[in-house]
């Protein structure tokens, strides 16, 4: 009787790390899949911005050159 419930805990036990090793398996892979296809993504949208020009002030500003009197 001892020897029965020792078998059915380690039965258990190996079932547990079995299921666990398998979701850990699933995880890296998915894992894998969402970083391709993030790279696929990112290489794919990537739009060409001009680059960007430096404008000079149109208008002075008030009283900029002025000193309180």
């Amino acid at each position: 009787m001892h020897s029965d419930l020792l078998l059915d805990a380690v039965r258990a036990e190996a079932a547990y790390r079995a299921e666990e090793l398998r979701k850990a398996g699933r995880s890296a892979w998915a894992a894998r899949a969402r970083r391709a296809v993030r790279h696929v993504r990112a290489a794919r949208s990537t739009v060409d911005v001009p680059a960007q020009e430096r404008r000079e002030a149109s208008r002075a500003t008030a009283g900029a050159g002025e000193t309180a009197r």
